[in-house]
This record gives C-alpha cells, sequence and structure tokens, in this order.
C-alpha cells in the first residue's frame, strides 16, 4: 500500500507526528512493533510545555481525566544526604507510559492514520527522491516520507549504521511502580553511586520509580534489579527512607540496557527522526517525553511542506536539522554534563551544596534543560 508518510514507531513522538500529519489530510500509516496498552521504561515525567502539546493534538482533557498527578516542584539529594529544592517553572504532569501511549495511538486512528500494531519493521530502502520501501513482518508499504520513531536503541540503528552504535554504552535502566511513598507534587532525583533514580507520582496513587545507572553497579549487586536497588539504590538516606516504605505493583521491573546519550543525526539516509531516535536527553533532566512532542511538533511543518512540493528534499534535511539543533542541541549538552556529575559521589554532593549556596544555578538548570 502507498503513503505519504510512513511512522516507524508508535511511542510519543511517532503518534503526535501521525496526528498533526493526517490532520493535514495526508495518507499516513503508524508500524508499532507492539500493541497498546503496556508499561514502558520512562520517567514518566512531563515538563510544563507538554501542556501546549497536548492541547494541540486535542487530547488534554482525556491526559487530565486519566488522573494525570500534576507536578510543581522538583528535589534533587545526593549519597552524602544534602538537598536542593526548587520550583519548576511551570505545571508538569506524571502520567504512565501504559495510559498514555495507549491514547496517543487511538488519537492517531481518529485523525485517519492507519495505526498498525504487532508489526516489526525490518529494513528501509530507498530515499526522498526515490521514495521509500518500509519492508516489516506484515509486508512492504511504500511512502514519500519515512519518520523514524523507533526509540532510543533498535535493530534498526544498525540497519542504517548509524555512528552512535560504534561507541558502546555501560549504561542500563530500570523503572516500577510502587504504592507507599507520597511524594506529592513533587520530582525527586535522587543521586546513588554509580547513578542516580527518579521518583514522582503517576496515576491511581501510583510512584513511578525509575534510575539508571552503570552496569558495573548492577554486576556488584548480583545482577538483578531488587539486588542493585537495594545494594546501591539504599545508600542514599533519601531514597532509603523512600523505598522503606514502598510496596512494588508492578509484576515485574522494565528494563532497558545499553542507553547510549551519544549524539544523533536527525537525518539518516534520508530517515527523518524525531524524539529519542533523534537524541536522548539525559533522563535526569526529565525532558525526553516533552521533546518527544516537541521534535513531532517541530518536524512535522517540513513533512508537510515537501509533500505539497513547496520545499525541496535538500531544503527539508537543512531546514529540520537546523531547526533540531536550535531546539535542543544547548539542553542535550547541559544534560551530558549533568549527568556526567550526578554518576559520580564526589561530584554529585559538589553539585547540590553548590546549588544550595546558588539556587539560581539551579533554577537556571531546570529551564536550560527544557523547552
Amino acid at each position: 500500500m502507498e503513503y505519504d508518510v510512513i511512522v516507524v514507531g508508535g511511542g510519543l513522538a511517532g503518534c503526535a507526528a501521525a496526528t498533526h500529519l493526517a490532520e493535514a489530510g495526508h495518507r499516513v500509516a503508524v508500524l508499532e512493533k507492539g500493541s497498546f496498552p503496556r508499561h514502558k521504561l520512562c520517567g514518566e515525567f512531563l515538563s510544563p510545555e507538554v501542556q501546549e502539546a497536548f492541547r494541540s493534538l486535542g487530547v488534554l482533557d482525556r491526559v487530565q481525566d486519566a488522573g494525570a498527578h500534576e507536578i510543581d516542584r522538583a528535589c534533587l539529594t545526593s549519597p552524602r544526604g544534602s538537598t536542593f529544592r526548587s520550583d519548576l517553572p511551570g505545571i508538569a504532569l506524571g502520567l504512565s507510559r501504559y495510559a498514555l501511549d495507549e491514547m496517543l495511538f487511538e488519537r492517531a486512528a481518529t485523525a485517519g492514520a492507519d495505526t498498525i500494531d504487532g508489526t516489526r519493521v525490518t529494513d528501509i530502502s530507498g530515499s526522498l527522491s526515490d521514495g521509500f520501501t518500509v519492508a516489516s513482518s506484515t509486508g512492504e508499504r511504500t511512502a514519500r516520507v519515512v519518520l523514524g520513531a523507533f526509540g532510543k536503541r533498535s535493530t534498526l540503528d544498525r540497519k542504517l549504521e548509524r555512528p552512535f552504535l560504534d561507541k558502546p554504552s555501560d549504561l542500563v535502566a530500570f523503572k516500577a511502580h510502587y504504592r507507599g511513598p507520597s511524594v506529592p507534587r513533587t520530582i525527586e532525583i535522587h543521586t546513588f553511586p554509580g547513578g542516580y533514580c527518579g521518583i514522582s507520582h503517576v496515576e491511581d496513587d501510583r510512584v513511578n520509580v525509575c534510575w539508571i545507572g552503570n552496569t558495573q553497579s548492577l554486576q556488584d549487586a548480583g545482577g538483578s534489579p531488587e539486588a542493585m536497588l537495594n545494594a546501591s539504590l539504599r545508600r542514599n538516606p533519601h531514597l532509603d527512607d523512600r523505598l522503606a516504605s514502598a510496596e512494588r505493583v508492578t509484576d515485574t521491573f522494565y528494563a532497558v540496557s545499553q542507553v547510549s546519550l551519544e549524539p544523533k543525526s536527525p537525518f539518516t539516509n534520508d530517515v527523518c527522526m524525531i524524539g529519542d531516535t533523534a537524541g536522548m536527553i539525559a533522563p535526569l533532566c526529565g525532558d525526553g517525553m516533552a521533546m518527544a512532542l516537541t521534535s513531532a511538533e517541530l518536524a512535522t511543518p517540513f513533512v508537510d511542506e515537501y509533500l505539497r512540493g513547496t520545499r525541496s528534499a535538500e531544503s527539508f534535511r537543512e531546514a529540520y536539522s537546523q531547526a533540531w539543533s536550535d531546539m535542543f542541541s544547548l539542553r542535550m549538552r547541559v544534560g551530558r554534563l549533568a549527568h556526567a556529575a550526578a554518576m559520580r559521589p564526589s561530584l554529585a554532593a559538589a553539585t547540590v551544596g553548590t546549588l544550595r549556596l546558588a539556587p539560581f544555578i539551579g533554577r537556571w538548570l531546570i529551564r536550560a534543560t527544557r523547552g
């Protein structure tokens, strides 16, 4: 079947882009390897700017009705017990990917996109000038434009020979939902030796506990997330206090390995990348979900103009790449520096101490790592 646009991946960026393009009158397909609803490893913290993105997608009321938890404060702690607190520049939201991904997948369908789940894309060939062929577990489809929204790391990255894969990563991440800890209206980031952990409320009075650390910490703890949680995370006294009253309510821990914060390219082999596929901000910053939605809004006008013949392929590539850099490059660089500091206990303690003495630096960091 022929389409104007095929979106590979049905997460936040993919579904947002599909909704905007379908409403603009284009023939759009979303190819998603999994099915919804399902849990996904994520901090599940939505920065303040997402409310406007949800409003433009027509889902803000549904997000609020789903029980999204309002968050307007941040707290950062170190293993040595020091704490920095600050207000956020607006109202953020906490909502699980279990609820949000299904909602946006359905929204893309009501906008007119063909939403096709249970479909694993195995290859993408072609170009903007010649058109694309997308091979998948449910057959081949063609399109004039392909948007890559397949997440942090995929076998497609290897197929497309993306350079970031040449730099191995020793980072692993885990997530589970709990009941017990109470962190009303607050996103907490707790650093521990070899990593950091985010805690915040989502819907149904649940608390999302999501952490990233190095593989050495995982191996030293015995190789299981539960053991790592007890051996490493609880060395931060604030985090230990939170976890002491926590009862896990998800059946398992959700995990991702080889998490890469290396720079990526907004275009690879003429495939236009959005969301984490274009570049992943350090989880410490809590802006990944907002960036995914923003990158979809950034890309779709250029896609629309290209499809209507008012922008050339070369101009499409150059304009989107420049717009992506202008929007995200600073926060990506700041995020990588903050991540490096948080991974080392002495630097984490020094950073928190500095922010306590000069809170304006903390407020600048919060604003510099989001839209």
